[in-house]
């Protein structure tokens, strides 16, 4: 409410009103003031079910990830209308999502949408100053994660986010936190477990093009299907393991007749492209021009995947996949396997040093062992 003047008190938090010009009742009778009209609506009750904000922008694989929050306010909140605010690049990740009621993309109407709506609870687990203003714009009732006040200075919501806001602004906290991301998010959003699953969203026609492409390419299932995602897109080159290791992953599971099914997108096209020139029996390219639910539908075929610290991980864990992941700069600990893979740690001391580049002729990723690898994946085959 704003008191314009002695003679006139504006209801700006009502649902009636455009913000920007006089409401339709006020058109139709000038004298309606808004402390004497009976149309008065505030916007925080006008719908009796909670409405709950999610603000994570990106990048894909992060957003994935954090879907699994999704289970347990729904059932916190059984009667909920839920929110996500995210980049558009990323937005695939959760389209079809069915306990997502709308996705809005995060471009030039994103203020107009905060402004014009209202949240019981909002819910922001990035520490971009951009997903913090968009925090702080948001009309909410209370909000987990973090905001950001007049000050510049950030505002966690509880002792969690506090020690979440520590380690990202200290590596060598990082290094040793043994909790998981689904544990830190879970606490900081008041969820009740951290144990929900990843939600992976897939379409029928996805699932049927992927189908297809198997049948076009002669693969059955015979023995299990190997998926390998060499790459670990532009941002993390670091994250990469030796392309001779892949190459030798795929001529020995090639010679016991398993299917090596690349994947990956544009950003790994070189690397794809030089294990193809290898030409080992069994080996064939997914493609690297999928939209994302045929990306997922891809993974949906293998039996096993192995990969990096990638978008790939977190879309393999989310569709029960068996998983052997290989991690150096990024922290293992970090990611819930949900009892169905294998993380393999770089023996390198300088690992989860966050850096994206290094100057290490053999650096972190180099030090994984190929028997280590060729061992874990053994575990899931016949």
């Amino acid at each position: 409410m704003v008191r314009a003047s002695k003679n006139f008190t504006i209801y700006t938090d009502c649902a009636n009103f455009p913000l920007d010009r006089p409401c339709v009742y006020q058109k139709t009778n000038n004298s309606v003031l808004c402390d004497k009209c009976s149309h008065y609506t505030r916007v925080a009750t006008l719908q009796k079910t909670t409405r709950i904000l999610i603000i994570k922008l990106g990048a894909m694989g992060d957003v994935l990830r954090t879907t699994f929050l999704l289970h347990g306010l729904k059932e916190m909140y059984r009667d909920s209308i839920i929110s996500w605010i995210v980049d558009k690049n990323s937005a695939a990740a959760l389209e079809n999502n069915t306990l997502i009621d709308t996705i809005v993309f995060n471009d030039e109407n994103t203020e107009k949408y905060l402004i014009n709506n209202f949240f019981d609870i909002v819910i922001n687990l990035d520490l971009a100053h951009e997903s913090l203003s968009l925090t702080k714009l948001s009309n909410k009732s209370k909000f987990f994660g973090f905001t950001v006040d007049d000050n510049r200075n950030i505002v966690a919501s509880n002792d969690f986010a506090q020690q979440w806001l520590k380690m990202s602004a200290y590596d060598q906290l990082k290094k040793t936190n043994t909790l998981t991301y689904q544990y830190w998010m879970s606490k900081i959003a008041n969820v009740p477990k951290d144990d929900y699953e990843i939600i992976v969203p897939l379409l029928e026609k996805s699932i049927k093009k992927a189908e297809q492409f198997f049948r076009d390419n002669n693969i059955s299932h015979n023995k299990e299907i190997i998926g390998i995602n060499p790459g670990a897109g532009k941002r993390w080159n670091l994250k990469k393991w030796t392309l001779e290791g892949f190459v030798e992953v795929a001529k020995y599971f090639s010679k016991r007749k398993h299917t090596i099914l690349l994947l990956g997108g544009l950003q790994d096209k070189n690397e794809i492209d030089a294990i193809l020139k290898e030409n080992i029996p069994n080996v064939v390219s997914a493609g690297v021009d999928n939209s994302i639910s045929e990306f997922f539908a891809k993974i949906n075929l293998c039996d096993i995947v192995l990969c990096g610290d990638t978008m790939t991980l977190h879309a393999a864990i989310g569709l029960k996949k068996n998983v052997v992941a290989l991690f150096g700069p990024t922290s293992a600990n970090e990611i819930e396997m949900y009892s169905r893979g294998i993380k393999i740690q770089s023996r390198k001391d300088c690992v989860v040093c966050y850096k994206q580049e290094c100057h290490l002729t053999n650096n972190c990723m180099k030090m994984i062992e190929l028997e280590k690898v060729l061992e874990a994946i053994e575990r899931y085959v016949q």
